[in-house]
């Protein structure tokens, strides 16, 4: 039994990977500038959003805590 089951996973490890088509970004015969980044719609900066709020830059505001 133990035999079979070791060619079975001797068997499992020696077959090739399937061809991949030409069209997956992860196959070397897709076309140039496949891994060019994210989309000009997607880059920072490109959309603006003038309803919402502003960022705080200046330093955080300081917090009193009274005790008894």
């Amino acid at each position: 039994m133990r035999a079979v089951l070791a060619l079975l996973v001797a068997a499992g490890c020696a077959v090739d990977a399937p061809a991949l088509d030409a069209r997956n970004p992860a196959s070397p015969a897709a076309p140039t500038g496949r891994l060019a980044g994210a989309s000009p719609t997607l880059r920072p900066g490109v959309v603006a959003y003038p309803d919402v709020p502003a960022l705080r830059t200046g330093p955080a505001p300081m917090h009193h805590h009274h005790g008894s």
